[in-house]
């Protein structure tokens, strides 16, 4: 995985703050089994896991593979989290090592063999989603090793036939990933094209993803961003952002003000941290780092279950800072009372 990536991943973990530690804990029999997506390395994972007191059980596979691996292991006091990999056979294959699990921002994850060597980096991200009719989401991949391409994409599978609503969404989603990876054009045909997904809200009646995605094509700089998709299963259509708000209420502004000061907040936070690191004394600004002119367009929006993320496709320097996630109580005031923003913000 590339070094911007991986700084991408860490950033978009700081960009979520308290809000990402929502509980989306699916019970199973008497266990809360927390789902997980990310990579190991380059290869994209996902991870489901059980906790009860201190001791630690699960299965996690490759997308590219699909075998469950088990694991097993011990959480401390502090979220420390230590999982041993084992194979069919019982053998152990391999380790995670996670600093602090439940600290999004803290979480540093790494993967390695059983002695220690070939450690890669690990990013896992919670999952939200909790449904019932049969209904599931599965990894699909595309991979294509001469032009660098490896993705992983969404889509709904049932226990039996899948309703229309469900069938347009899975087209929905691989026609925007065929979109995205067309659009790749490596200087020399070779370079790298890395995408992955996180369900931020999933149910019987609505599904938010986002896309996490990283490119390399030769060019002077590498780019991530990310884009995403909120589904009406219930209506079968693709939600617009207007459609959660009352018509003509003034939700941008209440929008761009919310994003303008936690940006800042957090740009404070990073050069402090910065500064530390560095032993000097941190830089003050005078003014905010982005205005809320410079938030007229967003390039995507998602739901949470504790609020609104936001997406924005700033220069280089600060995109960093392109996922704001909005608590419903900064909008509440204009949410349609029937729609779904104001159903989510009731939920909690």
């Amino acid at each position: 995985m590339k070094t911007t990536y991986v700084r991408l991943i860490k950033a978009a973990m700081l960009a979520c703050g308290v809000f990402c530690l929502a509980d989306s804990s699916v019970v199973v029999g008497q266990q809360a089994l927390q789902v997980y997506r990310g990579s190991v390395g380059n290869s994209h994972i996902e991870m489901r896991l059980s906790v009860q007191g201190n001791n630690v059980s699960g299965t996690y596979s490759y997308d590219s593979v699909g075998e469950d691996l088990k694991l097993k292991g011990h959480l401390d006091e502090q979220g420390k989290l230590d999982l041993g990999e084992f194979d069919a056979k019982g053998k152990q294959t391999g380790k995670f090592a996670c600093k602090r699990l439940y600290d999004s921002t803290d979480r540093e994850c790494t993967w390695s063999k059983p002695d220690g060597t070939r450690e890669a980096f690990v990013t896992l991200e919670e999952q939200y989603f909790s449904f019932s009719k049969g209904l599931q989401i599965v990894p699909k991949t595309i991979s294509n090793r001469r032009t660098g391409v490896g993705v992983s994409y969404p889509q709904l599978r049932g226990s039996g036939p899948l309703s229309p609503a469900a069938q347009d969404f899975n087209r929905r989603v691989l026609a925007l990933v065929q979109a995205a990876i067309k659009e790749f054009a490596p200087i020399d045909g070779h370079g790298s094209f890395d995408t992955n997904y996180n369900i931020l809200l999933g149910d019987d009646d609505l599904v938010s993803i986002e896309m996490t995605e990283f490119s390399d094509g030769g060019g002077a700089h590498p780019n991530n961003r990310f884009w995403s998709l909120t589904y009406d299963l219930s209506a079968n259509k693709e939600l617009k952002l207007e459609e959660l708000f009352k018509p003509g209420s003034d939700y941008k502004t209440a929008i761009a003000k919310y994003v303008v000061a936690d940006i800042d907040k957090r740009a404070v936070a990073f050069e402090q941290e910065n500064a530390r690191s560095e032993g000097r004394k941190a830089t003050q600004r005078d003014e905010p780092l982005v205005s809320e002119e410079q938030l007229s367009e967003l390039s995507g929006w998602a739901l949470m279950p504790k609020g609104l993320v936001v997406y924005f496709d700033f220069p280089h320097v600060i995109a960093v800072f392109d996922k704001t996630l909005i608590p419903y109580s900064v909008v509440s005031e204009y949410l349609k009372p029937d729609g779904p923003g104001a159903t989510q913000r009731h939920n909690q």
